[in-house]
Formats: C-alpha cells, structure tokens, sequence
C-alpha cells in the first residue's frame, strides 16, 4: 500500500510532466468565471501580501497585478518544479512575485517564518484548483486561515462533484485529485463572513470565501 510520501512523489513526477502541456488542456479561459470571482472576493489593493498556493504555471499573476501593479508581494508556492518552471517565466516581467518549491502540508507560520519573512501575514490567500488534491486538507486549510491578518481573506476555487459523473471521472483522472472533498462545507465553520457561489460548470465548480475569525485569532496569542 502507498504511504502519503509514495503519492505525493508520483503526483510530483505526474506533474512535472503533466506541466509542460497544462496552460493548453487545464486554460485560463476554461475557468476564467470562475477565477474572474475569486480573484474579485481576494479584494485586492496595492502594497499587500497575498499567497497564491498552488501557484501551479501562474496563470493567477497577471490577474494579480491588474490590482497590486507591481506593489506588496505575491508568494506563490508549489510542488512540482515543472509547474514552477513555468510560473517562472511569467513571474519574470514583475519584481513583487516570490517563488518556492514546497509542500502544501508544511505551510503554517513556523513555515513562513523560515522561508519567506519573518512574522509575515497575508492580506489574502488564493488556493484554487489543490486542496482537492492536497492529502490532510483540512489542516491545510486551518493553517492557511491562522496565517492570515485580522480580517485577511481565505478564497478557495474547486471542484465539488457530490455523485459520481462523467466530469467527476474526468478531472479525477487529469489532475489526480478528489472532486468530492467539503471542502466549502469544512471552511464555513473556520471562518467569518463565509459565502460561496457554486453556480460555474453547472453548479459543479465553486468560489468560496471568508475571513479569519476571532476565535483563530486569539488562539495564535
């Protein structure tokens, strides 16, 4: 039987090959309602932090930009360097954009601490398209809402496919994820001022959205 380590390499090496083609069959303009929503939920403004995670080729950071013009920092986190490769190239025309190969699992403050800046806080966390992939997802999901400032802004897009179907098969197979994780259903009861819009992809697809509350707030003091 695989162990969490044996999957996570196999999706790496998937992935990294999987990379070289996923702008063409994984296209922004495929998700671009859905992602046109999120990225407007983020409320973005110039000089902040956001954390885009996965960042997967970066089809995110222009979108980004349309708001922070260059200003504040965009972290962008990913597993597989094939992805990353990718984002690099796009990352090249800003200088507010920082890149880094890591796990998902492994991102609470200690983390950020590290890598990134010391007693950093996001104004807003971007995680579309991995938490249905992501092994342990809901403590991916409470670590993202504690590293967020006081009112900062968790915005997940997925897929939730309750009943078996064609499209469930499909991206199952493709991104090698689980389409019906609650995800949604789990981040409802973390946050504040939670609201999701599951209309994309015939009610099959989700925005979803909320700040970080009080309660995880005063557990991190």
């Amino acid at each position: 039987m695989k162990t969490i380590k044996d999957k996570q390499a196999s999706a790496i090496r998937y992935y990294d090959r999987f990379s070289k083609i996923y702008d063409w069959i994984s296209s922004d303009s495929y998700y671009r309602k859905a992602r046109t929503l999120a990225i407007e939920k983020m409320d973005l403004k110039q000089n902040q932090t956001i954390l885009n995670i996965p960042c997967g080729t970066g089809q995110n950071f222009s979108n980004f930009q349309n708001e922070l013009n260059n200003t504040g920092k965009i972290v962008g986190v990913d597993l597989s360097g094939g992805m990353l490769s990718k984002a690099k190239v796009k990352a090249k025309k800003w200088s507010n954009i920082k890149l880094i190969k890591a796990d998902a699992t492994e991102i609470d403050r200690d983390w950020i601490n590290e890598y990134v800046d010391e007693g950093l806080e996001f104004d807003s966390i971007l995680c579309d398209l991995g938490l249905s992939g992501f092994p342990d997802w809901k403590n991916v999901i409470d670590n993202l809402i504690n590293l967020l400032k006081s009112g900062g802004k968790l915005v997940i897009m997925d897929w939730y496919i309750e009943k078996p179907n064609l499209r469930g098969w499909f991206i199952k197979w493709v991104g090698k994820g689980e389409v019906n994780r609650p995800l949604y259903q789990y981040m409802e009861g973390k946050v504040d001022h939670f609201e999701v819009d599951h209309s994309f992809k015939n009610g099959e697809m989700f925005v979803a959205v909320g700040s970080r509350n009080k309660a995880s707030l005063s557990s991190q003091k």
